[in-house]
């Protein structure tokens, strides 16, 4: 069994990719990628709306780069 650097194996044999990921960004990171998950799932539309309008006056204005 392949081991991380000395450490001992994990319990259930190879870390899955959510274990990993978790490793990674740690629970903070977690907790802030599921409160942004949940904000765009909640405010979804209000925000495909409000960027609509952003482009629209970016436009009439004449905004490089639109």
């Amino acid at each position: 069994m392949l081991t991380r650097n000395g450490a001992p194996p994990c319990p259930n044999g190879v870390m899955n990719g959510w274990g990993r990921l978790l490793g990674v960004i740690g629970v903070p990171g977690a907790i802030a990628v599921y409160l942004v998950w949940w904000l765009t799932q909640a405010l979804g539309g209000r925000l495909d709306r409000m960027i609509q309008l952003l482009e629209q006056i970016a436009r009439v204005l004449g905004v490089q780069g639109v």
